[in-house]
């Protein structure tokens, strides 16, 4: 009898001991400290490399599970994942090891709609209880839950298989899009919403449908029409542009966009200044004014304001151009740029392409130069 109640109480101990255990292994309250910057910033080029999605979401989940993070890492790599349930899995993933559990209100930035902000509000609170099983806890109320942002019901164009002329060479991921769109939507007023959308335009490589998108959240339609005339310039998939009509009820507001466009479309080719007296000196005051820029949005902004005030530069000179950018995008996107400022452009595949460490972005230089006009 004595033999069955000690068998009885060990057999107690070990389920209360493996439930704690299952608890702090759940709980992972290990974490008191997060990586060091260096390791966060390896984790992120690993993430960056997959290009298949699923690859780079079993990739994340497997690192946010065994890395301590802060809120704000954990945010930044929630913001590589276009879809909230993926955002939502992979947060409730790494929120056991999030170092600064009292700053877990920045992950609720992620989520693009009240819905999945929510889920993981509960999935938190659960958490919260399963760790202090004893205390009783209070479910906070969510305070500042992310923007639901909506979109009327248009025939938003495709760029995933575009394969016609571009206006710069890589758009905003659909990630990055709406952490524009959340900060966007919390402007106050209808002018402020127009300075944060020459912002975005002027800054950014847009999608078509990404420009109809933001555009829609404009109430004026005059606004609407602003905006999508600044875009223009740096839309990835210009041949869909004429789809952006749709965003207009009033038929002088499409004509005017498509008269803006197809102007543009006239002209090009044909804005390369004639006269040309580029020597050393102002060869030199061109490339100081472009290098002084820090960030690699308005150093390409400020080459694409400068570099057509002369029509002669040598490909040895536009090298030197390119070789102010640092990303790869940024110099293959400023080489197609200048290619037609440049006065040798039979050797300027030949001076360029050493810049490039792809094979795949010289040959992407090597078709851009052979579609164009001799």
């Amino acid at each position: 009898m004595y033999r069955g109640k000690a068998i009885l109480l060990l057999l107690t101990f070990v389920a209360t001991l493996n439930g704690s255990i299952f608890c702090q292994n759940n709980l992972r309250m290990n974490c008191p400290t997060a990586i060091s910057a260096a390791q966060f910033q390896q984790l992120k080029r690993n993430l960056q490399s997959r290009a298949n999605l699923t690859d780079k979401f079993n990739t994340a989940a497997s690192n946010l599970k065994s890395s301590c993070l802060t809120s704000l890492q954990i945010l930044e790599v929630l913001n590589m994942f276009a879809e909230d349930r993926d955002r939502l899995e992979l947060a409730m993933l790494a929120y056991p090891q999030l170092v600064n559990k009292s700053d877990v209100y920045d992950l609720y930035n992620a989520f693009a709609y009240f819905s999945t902000a929510f889920r993981f509000h509960d999935y938190v609170f659960e958490q919260t209880a399963l760790s202090n099983p004893s205390v009783p806890t209070q479910n906070p109320v969510l305070t500042q839950p992310p923007v639901q942002i909506a979109f009327p019901a248009l025939n938003y164009p495709n760029a995933a298989l575009y394969q016609g002329r571009n206006n710069c060479s890589l758009p905003l991921s659909d990630g990055d899009f709406t952490i524009y769109l959340r900060d966007f939507v919390s402007q106050p007023t209808e002018q402020l919403k127009v300075e944060a959308s020459k912002r975005i335009a002027s800054e950014n490589c847009l999608t078509t449908a990404q420009a109809m998108k933001l555009s829609t959240l404009f109430q004026a339609e005059q606004n609407r029409l602003n905006f999508l005339k600044l875009a223009y310039r740096n839309i990835y998939d210009e041949a869909n542009f004429d789809a952006s009509v749709e965003v207009f009820a009033f038929i002088p507001n499409k004509n005017a966009l498509l008269e803006y466009v197809n102007n543009i479309r006239a002209t090009i080719g044909q804005n390369v200044p004639a006269p040309c007296d580029l020597d050393d000196a102002k060869f030199s005051q061109v490339k100081s004014i472009i290098a002084r820029e820090n960030s690699s949005s308005s150093r390409m902004s400020i080459a694409k304001n400068q570099l057509p005030m002369f029509n002669c530069y040598t490909s040895k000179q536009m090298k030197i151009i390119v070789n102010l950018f640092t990303s790869s995008s940024d110099k293959l996107e400023i080489s197609k740029f200048a290619f037609d400022y440049v006065i040798d452009k039979e050797n300027y595949f030949f001076e360029i392409s050493p810049v490039f460490n792809s094979s795949m972005d010289r040959q992407a230089l090597s078709n851009f130069i052979a579609s164009k006009p001799n």
